[in-house]
């Protein structure tokens, strides 16, 4: 079936260049001579402001929406909090698009956050081996035009607290277990997942450590990874023993030097306790001198041999009183024979991205910062109350170089950013953004106007 789609009213555009578009496999492109994108308008459905032309499709909603487990045959309400989104392709010309679901099964004496959304349990009928929590992964097959939905599906359950996500270049989805559970005495969460997109069978990335994971990205070989516990940790590189095995490698942290901004690698470090080994090694905790401060979203660098990250900081209540709320900022990291080298791509402010999270570039090199400010939205007027999405043009750096690309309303947080095959839409999820029909999560598709992409041959 196939949702209405709410479509801009049509404003004088405004001069920012973006390429909104991308290939399947590594989730961007985009083609030249496209027009350039104007301010957000308005959207009456109170979901999200784009700029004119700009259109979407409402794909997916928790709660309100059937799917059907590949695992168990049951029918159940779909699950809440979508989160990392990939396409692959499907029989016959359709897309599917998995979607992971960030959820944290409320036992005794963990977070409760999560208690009363709509989830489903594990329905495998034998131990798997998982975190036997409540975050899954769903898949929609899509028709050929990428917003008609044909089918819904839950096809991996039993995970846990699913944050952001990779596609490797062999067409897995690798899915990350944010938070392990604070009482897990046989350590069966805190690691990321390598899920085959056709069957929904899971495999542990064990090579790739148990930490508080938030997403990965690959750069020559290696896999560059998140650690987001919401407090200064260390940024870690592996490399597997064997391209498509990530279950063993070398696991590597880097301790970083926040005078001179450049870094170096330790290890290789034990995957069973990474974080624990790096404090061992440095010779104290990760801090303000060593390593970064809450970093979440990470893709391959456009230019040179590294990654671009999001610090996105730390909110006022995970500070010590006084000291004033953090708005992040974005980093560049360079990797190579000489050590690693750090720059800031754009310093983070209330008035202008703060707190950024997921991150996407288009073919033509501009870059997608999506903000989760959280409680900040409340708390700082400069905010405006609402996560916005901002632009930083290829080749620039520094703040005042950002555009206003889109302001998602009602609080709510875009994640996982993916694009189509073609350029012509990018999918987004959207969290904690209560609407009438009862849903507080939804995957939409976003359309690109002609003229603003380019099909890729």
């Amino acid at each position: 079936m196939r949702s209405a789609r709410v479509a801009t009213s049509l404003l004088a555009t405004a001069a920012i260049t973006l390429g909104l578009a991308g290939a399947a496999a590594g989730g961007n492109g985009h083609g030249k001579g496209h027009k350039d994108p104007g301010p957000p308008v308005a959207d009456p459905a109170g979901v999200i402001d784009l700029p004119a032309g700009y259109s979407y499709d409402v794909l997916a909603r928790d709660c309100v929406d059937q799917v059907t487990s590949t695992e168990s045959g049951g029918t159940f309400p779909m699950p809440a909090d979508f989160d990392a989104n990939i396409t692959v392709r499907g029989k016959g010309g359709t897309v599917q698009l998995l979607s992971a679901h960030e959820l944290t099964k409320p036992v005794a004496g963990d977070f409760q956050g999560d208690a009363g959304k709509c989830k489903v349990d594990e329905q495998a009928t034998t131990d798997d081996g998982d975190s036997d929590g409540t975050a899954s992964v769903s898949r929609l097959t899509l028709g050929k035009d990428g917003t008609t939905v044909t089918k819904r599906e839950l096809i991996t359950t039993g995970l846990h607290d699913l944050c952001a996500g990779a596609k490797t270049p062999w067409g897995t989805f690798l899915v990350n277990e944010e938070f392990p559970f604070i009482n897990d005495p046989q350590s069966r969460s805190g690691w990321v997942w390598e899920i085959d997109p056709e069957t929904g069978a899971q495999k542990r990335a064990t090579g790739m450590g148990r930490m508080s994971h938030e997403q990965e990205a690959l750069s020559r070989g290696a896999w560059y990874i998140t650690d987001d516990r919401g407090n200064y940790q260390f940024l870690y590189k592996f490399v597997p023993d064997k391209r498509r095995d990530l279950s063993k490698g070398k696991l590597y942290g880097l301790k970083f030097d926040r005078t001179t901004n450049r870094g170096e690698w330790l290890g290789p470090l034990d995957p069973t306790k990474p974080e624990q080994d790096m404090e061992a090694r440095v010779g104290r905790k990760a801090d303000a001198t060593n390593s970064f401060q809450k970093h979440e979203g990470i893709v391959r660098a456009k230019r040179g041999n590294g990654i671009v990250f999001t610090e996105s900081g730390a909110r006022l209540n995970d500070l010590p009183s006084p000291a004033p709320d953090q708005p992040g900022r974005v980093w560049h990291l360079t990797d190579g024979k000489h050590g690693v080298k750090g720059e800031v791509l754009a310093e983070g402010d209330f008035s202008k991205m703060s707190h950024p999270d997921n991150l996407r570039y288009d073919r033509e090199g501009n870059l997608l910062i999506f903000e989760d400010n959280g409680s900040a939205l409340d708390r700082d007027p400069a905010t405006g109350g609402n996560n916005e999405v901002y632009v930083l043009p290829k080749g620039k750096t520094g703040s005042e170089n950002l555009r206003k690309f889109a302001t998602i309303r009602g609080g709510g947080e875009g994640t996982g950013p993916w694009f189509s095959r073609h350029g012509k839409l990018l999918y987004l999820s959207i969290q904690d953004q209560a609407q009438p029909d009862g849903s507080e999560s939804r995957v939409i598709a976003i359309h690109v106007p002609k003229g603003h992409g380019k099909k890729k041959h």
